[in-house]
């Protein structure tokens, strides 16, 4: 019966270490959003320096309409970002109800 406990306690151990591997995951999706926001705001500034040297209203046009594109891309890369961190909370949500039932398990052995 020890020996069914100590092997509950080694699965509890291993559920810790699958959590910390994804809250690191939830950090890096973190600094990735930091980089794009980054880059968007970079672009911000370049846009805003090429619209006011646009020679004519055709050229302001395909400045914006580049700009929009841009822009939705920035949109879609940080939703992803987001959505790949929510992804991961339920994942530790589910590792953590693990957790609950080995230690209930070993309640039960005890």
């Amino acid at each position: 019966n020890n020996m069914s406990i100590d092997s509950v306690k080694r699965q509890i151990e291993g559920y810790k270490r699958d959590i910390d591997r994804e809250k690191s995951r939830i950090a890096d999706s973190r600094d990735d959003m930091a980089k794009i926001r980054i880059r968007k705001s970079r672009d911000a500034d370049h846009y805003s320096r090429r619209l006011k040297s646009a020679s004519s209203t055709a050229n302001k046009h395909s400045i914006r309409a580049q700009k929009k594109r841009d822009w939705e891309r920035y949109a879609r890369d940080i939703q992803r970002e987001k959505d790949e961190i929510a992804k991961t909370r339920d994942k530790i949500k589910n590792i953590r109800e693990k957790i609950k039932r080995s230690r209930e398990r070993i309640k039960r052995l005890r």
